[in-house]
Parts: structure tokens; sequence; C-alpha cells
């Protein structure tokens, strides 16, 4: 059997491969699963990592699904998950339940699972994590039933989607203090992968809407280049260097990391405006109208693609209400209620108008109204705003809803 690549590096690799004996070890005795699926970056043979004192460092986590004839509880897969974490030596936390403390890259080092019965292959949600599941990922453990997964063509919600958590991550990494050049422990860092996430999210996004979706990194910068290199020259000029600090251990964080984190603002807007015109016929001048009128028209077509009612699920629409509910089960906010409008756009609407209000307090206001409606806000300071709003995405989020 070949060996698995999970990095650039045949050291790394040898480094994440003793960290998957001990890992599956305790999975296999703690859950029995049929498979263990290694996926996001590690899985695809693109994982983050870095030289510490002459030792490998593995960055950010290792995403993985037990694949099971029964369902696993998600406390139960949180608690294995810890256990992984603490025998590989990590943390095992993870800084969205706490984006408000000081990044740490051991602390927040986790081992995330998640579970999909065999029943359940089969009718997984035509999701970016579903296709790089089938297509771009590594069986670790147990059979490979992978087969079992059905091939799809990514929906245009997908693309929306894919900047949805990178206009909340912004938030997560960026507040006051950062935003004046005073970072501290691994904070520099953190931002740096954000804004590099956005990048490559934004260029995931466009190649969605051009139906040539790419699992990998360095498939999703071929192809980007090809089709959108002259009608997004910045984007096409920040896919080399967030691949490189992807994968490459000799991570350079000099420079204006402020001004990057705006620029990378501006990307995640244009591509939201180029999509949202093209798939939505919305034409807008600035933030303020554009957020207004995909909050307007986004919310009819957004979940239809999740939906499995074929025909008929373009017009259960009002059907996201019962996600507001779920969302109040977590967040026991009221206002969430009083709109049939999904929390999850709602946040990603705030978020982006919180993006640009830095010195601007109609926009302030703006992203104000929105967050109101879904969390707690003690008041409506830019830092005030943005704690309400990351206190919401973790809630929102973290049901793993899609």
């Amino acid at each position: 059997m070949a060996k698995i690549r999970y990095t650039i590096s045949e050291k790394a690799d040898e480094k994440v491969q003793r960290d998957m004996d001990i890992i599956k070890g305790i999975i296999a005795k703690k859950i029995k699963p049929e498979s263990i699926i290694l996926f996001g970056g590690f899985g695809r043979g693109e994982g983050s990592f870095e030289i510490r004192n002459g030792k490998i460092m593995p960055l950010n986590d290792y995403d993985m699904y037990v694949i099971t004839k029964s369902k696993i509880s998600d406390k139960t897969l949180d608690e294995v998950g810890k256990e992984c974490s603490k025998a590989i030596g990590r943390g095992g936390n993870e800084f969205y339940e706490t984006p408000l403390e000081i990044y740490d890259k051991n602390r927040f080092f986790h081992v995330d699972l998640r579970c999909i019965t065999i029943s359940e292959l089969a009718r997984l949600k035509k999701i970016n994590r579903t296709y790089e599941l089938k297509h771009s990922s590594n069986v670790i453990y147990g059979k490979d039933l992978r087969n079992k997964i059905k091939d799809f063509e990514m929906p245009i919600s997908e693309a929306f989607r894919y900047l949805m958590n990178p206009a909340c991550q912004l938030l997560v990494c960026m507040d006051s203090r950062r935003l004046k050049g005073r970072f501290r422990k691994d904070e520099k860092f953190y931002a740096m992968h954000h804004i590099n996430k956005v990048y490559l999210s934004c260029a995931s996004a466009l190649l969605i809407s051009a139906k040539k979706f790419q699992p990998t990194y360095r498939g999703t910068n071929k192809i980007f280049r090809k089709i959108y290199s002259k009608k997004f020259p910045k984007l096409a000029g920040k896919l080399d260097e967030a691949i490189k600090f992807k994968l490459n251990p000799e991570r350079k964080l000099k420079g204006n990391i402020t001004k990057e984190w705006l620029e990378a603002r501006d990307i995640l807007t244009e591509t939201l405006q180029y999509l949202a015109e093209k798939h939505l016929g919305i034409k807008a001048e600035n933030i303020e109208e554009l957020t207004k009128k995909i909050h307007k028209k986004l919310p009819f077509v957004y979940f239809t693609p999740y939906m499995p009612f074929g025909f008929f699920s373009k017009f259960l629409f009002p059907a996201q209400y019962f996600l507001n509910m779920l969302y109040f089960n977590r967040a026991r906010h009221f206002p969430v209620l009083l709109s049939w409008r999904d929390a999850g756009i709602r946040i990603f609407i705030a978020a982006l108008l919180l993006l640009h209000a830095l010195k601007n307090k109609a926009l302030l206001e703006k992203s104000n109204g929105y967050i109101r409606d879904f969390a707690p806000v003690k008041s409506a300071s830019w830092e005030n705003l943005r704690a309400s709003l990351l206190y919401a995405y973790d809630k929102y989020f973290s049901q793993k809803l899609i």
C-alpha cells in the first residue's frame, strides 16, 4: 500500500503518520467505526505545519469523519476528539468557542470528529465537504466506503456559502488592538492564516460559479488563472503566496498585516458583488446597498439545493424558520424568531457591514440593526458589536447544520 501524503514534506508526513496511528487506535477502541476518513488539508496532502526547535508541528487541526453503522452523539465525538488531541500532545480546544482570547497554535490545535452512518453516505448534501470527502480525502482506517457517495455538480449556493465563514473569520482574527499593529503570541500567524483563507475561498467560489470547482488549493490556483486572471488580477496575484503560506513551513510574518487584512476584506466584497450580480441579478454601488439587496433576495434561493424535495424545494424557503428555532435553543435570544430569514445569512450580512464599519458610523448602526436580531448587544461600539457577532457565529455554525 502506497504511503499517504499529508503535506509537501516527507518528514512532516512521518510526524503526521505517528499522530494518525495514535488517533485511529483511540477511535477504533472508543467508537469502533467501519472506516475513518481524514479530510481537509491533511486529507488532501496539503496540510499546514511548521518546524519549531527542530521538531515538526502540524497546524490548525485534523478533520476526520468516522463512518459507523449507527449514529454517534456529538458529545461522544467531542470527548473522543479531545482525548485524541491530548494523546498527541495538543491542546484540543477550538478557538471559535473563545474568540476573544489570545490565539495559541498548540492550545487551539484539535482533532475534529464528525460522524456519518453508512446509510447516510448515499444521501449527503450537495456541499463542498461532501465533494471533497469523495474526491480529496484519505481513508486511514477500515473500509473505503467513499464509492457510496454520489457524485454531483456544486450548486451556486455553495459559492455564496464559501464566503460566509471567511467574512466572520476576518472578525475572529482581528480586533481594535490588532488593527493598530499590536499582536500577541501566535496572533500574526492566525491573522495571516485567515487572510489567505479568504483568497482561497474567493477563488473556489468563483470556480463554482464557472462550474469548474477544484477540491485542492493547487488545482484551484491552476484553473482560476486560466479563467479569471484578467477579471480578478488582484486575487490572482494573491493566490501563489496564499498557497505557499498554507503549505510551506518557512512563513514570513513581516509587513503590514492590517493592510493585508483590509485588502482581503475588499477582495471578499468584490467577489461577492460579482456573484450577486451574476446569480441574483443584484447591482449595487456600495456595501450598504449590496448587503440590503442580498438580505432581501438570497434567502429565497439559498437553501433550495440542500433540500431533498426536488422541484418543490424552491417553494419551501419559509422552512428555514426551523433553523432559527434551532439557533434559539442554543442562543436563547428571542428576536431571532421574529423573522423567517435564516440567522446564518443575517450573521453573514452583519459581518460584511461590520468589516466595512471601522470608520463609518452609518454602517456601524446598520450592522447593529442586524446583530440585535440574533445576539445580545452591550453597546453599539465596533468592538462590542464584534463580540456579539462572534458569539452568534459560534452558536450558529457550531451546529454543523450543513
